[in-house]
């Protein structure tokens, strides 16, 4: 068997990254690994990934991990009109990224997520602003890519999650369009519509995998964002009402007591008074109390 060329390779400090369109002709080959982690999201077209057994192909969508000390072996896939767009990074991972990196192996220390369509537009673009600022010079250029990258990390990790308790993709999709527009009106058929499905198709599979309607599921959302806004900010019963989509404050303060069992004013009144006994607590060092 002919040797292999060893490709070349400086271990990051701590990240660098790139993305790249490569051809048939492209390959790497590290038997001894990188000495940091290797991760390779593919955009488009496919890669082939060398492991002790059969070769993997990865497609748009999926999450490659090497681990350090991994080996590297992976080229284009072959084919007719064979591509890959790439975009890499070679890091050192933050301690609190290690459990988020708990994907499946493939080989040792090689890892592949295959991530859903509705997370793959936010992680190339978390990967791509990773990318920008790993280029850059200046004192917080490399936080900033670090900070991208800690981003399209836990949509793996999101992926990992989401396949110990399945959800169907398009109630996934109306998940995000109704916590996106808390001031927008709730429409059941336009929602439905942009998810694909007739109405009651997709009440039905709303409830299936959520446990509630779509209706109450927007509205408990749009009520505890509320109780967020109260709780934290200074803004008025009614602007919290508006900033949540309620433009009637009576009919706010009517739903947020029926979800809460107080009005918004008694909320914010108990919320500030937990606030300065757990206060006090920390300063007398003592553990705060819980109900």
């Amino acid at each position: 068997m002919a040797s292999r060329k060893i490709t070349d390779h400086l271990p990051a400090t701590p990240i660098v990254g790139d993305e790249y369109v490569r051809h048939a002709d492209y390959a790497n080959w590290r038997p001894r690994g990188s000495g940091d982690h290797l991760l390779i999201y593919t955009a488009a077209g496919a890669g082939l990934i060398g492991t002790a057994g059969e070769p993997v192909r990865t497609g748009p969508g999926d999450l490659l991990l090497y681990e350090p000390e991994a080996v590297h072996d992976y080229r284009t896939a072959p084919g007719r009109a064979a591509q890959w767009r790439l975009l890499w990074t070679h890091f050192h991972p933050r301690p609190s990224w290690h459990r988020w990196l708990q994907w499946p192996e493939i080989a040792p220390r090689i890892r592949l997520v295959h991530l859903p369509a509705v997370h793959r537009a936010a992680c190339a673009e978390a990967l791509r602003r990773m990318v920008r600022a790993s280029r850059r010079f200046g004192p917080v250029q490399a936080e900033l890519a670090m900070a991208a990258l800690e981003e399209a990390i836990l949509h793996g990790w999101a992926t990992r999650t989401r396949e110990q308790a399945p959800a169907d993709p398009r109630i996934e999709r109306a998940i995000e369009l109704l916590t996106d527009g808390f001031r927008q009106p709730f429409r059941l058929p336009a929602l439905a519509r942009q998810c694909g499905l007739s109405v009651s198709r997709f009440s039905h599979l709303f409830r299936t995998v959520t446990g509630v309607t779509p209706g109450q599921f927007h509205e408990r959302q749009r009520l505890a964002h509320a109780a967020h806004l109260l709780r934290l900010t200074g803004l008025t019963v009614g602007e919290a009402a508006a900033e949540c989509g309620f433009d009637d404050p009576f009919y706010f303060t009517h739903r947020f007591r029926r979800r809460y069992g107080v009005s918004p004013t008694g909320f914010r009144a108990r919320a500030a008074g937990e606030g300065g006994r757990n206060r006090l607590s920390a300063a007398a060092g003592r553990p705060t109390s819980r109900t």
